[in-house]
Formats: structure tokens, sequence, C-alpha cells
């Protein structure tokens, strides 16, 4: 496994130590995390990808699926969804996070992971070139290879959005790894919070006040070690009932 994968994989067995949960795993690639969950004993365990021949992994039905249409699975259906790197590939996240809020049981887990682009390490590279870390150049004008080719990377907040607004709260966000180009930042993580502070609570411009007391918290947040310094967004996620107002 590599280390997302890792990370996931402990935060499986955090969130589940009773083994008896029915797991499916999207865009698993050739498997070694699913392997890895067998191997301690998570034998109810499915997958599914776009190219599911790419899978390698005896004794687990990898399906065939597009996670920018609609899950070809029953509602209700799982504990716990993994997703690792592959939110960022999508034309669609907003469903994305609505189909698994579907297959999921009331207070089920979604993990997932994205590339975090909002590091500051990431900023001073944006600042300076126009691309995040990790989507560094242009996508292709001339082939569609979306497999491959992060086409809608997002922000920590665009992220909660897409999450908390389909009944998926957040409870936990951790990094695979500290991004040692984004420690300089510890010279301006005073200024950078803040900043933003002052702009997130402005209150002329924020005209929800329960959005107030959201913005506060999305600030300590997106100044946390994991999302200011990570190299990865690696979020836990529980489905709940939603009062959001669609």
């Amino acid at each position: 496994m590599n280390r997302i994968e890792e990370t996931v994989f402990n935060l499986v067995k955090k969130y589940y130590p009773d083994k008896n949960v029915s797991i499916l795993e999207l865009c698993p690639g050739v498997g070694d995390l699913t392997k890895a969950l067998l191997r301690s004993d998570y034998k109810n365990t499915e997958a599914m990808d776009i190219n599911p021949e790419n899978f390698k992994v005896e004794g687990v039905k990898c399906h065939s699926g597009n996670l920018n249409e609609n899950l070809p699975f029953e509602s209700k259906k799982y504990d716990l969804v993994l997703a690792v790197e592959g939110i960022e590939h999508l034309e669609d996240q907003y469903h994305f996070a609505k189909e698994c809020h579907r297959i999921l049981k009331l207070g089920g887990i979604l993990i997932l992971t994205t590339p975090n682009i909002a590091s500051f390490g990431s900023r001073i590279k944006f600042l300076f070139t126009g691309f995040y870390s990790l989507c560094t150049r242009p996508l292709s004008e001339f082939k569609k290879n979306w497999v491959t080719e992060h086409i809608a990377p997002l922000t920590f907040w665009q992220l909660r959005h897409i999450l908390h607004t389909n009944g998926m709260f957040i409870q936990e966000i951790q990094t695979d790894h500290i991004r040692r180009s984004s420690m300089v930042g510890l010279l301006f993580y005073p200024l950078s919070y803040l900043i933003t502070y002052l702009n997130v609570t402005n209150r002329k411009e924020e005209i929800e006040p329960r959005q107030l007391k959201v913005n506060k918290e999305i600030n300590r947040q997106m100044h946390s070690k994991s999302l200011f310094f990570g190299r990865t967004m690696v979020v836990v996620t529980r489905k709940e009932v939603s009062d959001y107002d669609k």
C-alpha cells in the first residue's frame, strides 16, 4: 500500500474495530487496500471501478461502474464506503456525494481522499505558477483521459460544502504526509489565520447568521496541521440527517 492507503486503512480499523461490516471501495485500482482489508478479516468487502479488469484481488467482486453516474447499488446497503483519490477526477462531485449518501446506512462512514491544494506549499506554487501542487500543468485539450487527470481539484471549504450539503458530515481530518515545502508556512501561520478569520466573519457580507459560526469552524479546520501542512486531505464523514434547504 502507499501512504494514502495506509492512512485510510488505519482509519478503517479505528472506526470499525468490529470487522463484521459491509465495505465498498470505489476506484480501487489493482486493489492493494482491499487486499489489506481482507488480510485483517474485513471479509464483507466489495469494490467498483470504471476499469474492473485492472482489479487483482481474488475472492472480491469488483463491479463495473462510473463515479460520474448513479452507483449500481441499492440504497442503504453499506456501512463503509472508501474513495481514495477519486473525487478530483469527477465532472459532478455533488452527485457523487449524493450517491455515497444514498448507498450508506444511516450512521455509515465515507472516507475519501483528495490532493490538498490549499496547503501552504501549494499556495506558494499557485502564487508563482498559477498551478496547484499535484495539479501542475494544463489538462489536455486533445484527448480525454479523466481517469488520470485531476479535472476538478478541490479546496477544503469546497469539499466540505459538497459533503455537508449532501448529509455527509466531517468527523475527522488527517493527512498522509506533512510536506517540507509547507513548513515555511510556520512563519506566516498567525497572519494567515487572522486574515482568513476576518475574511470569513465579515458580518456585512455573510447574511446567514448560522453560517458565521460555521465559517469560524472552517477557518480552524483550514489551519489544522493536516490541512495547512499536509500533502493529501483524508476526510472521515458520517451519514446523518441533514436540514440543508435545497
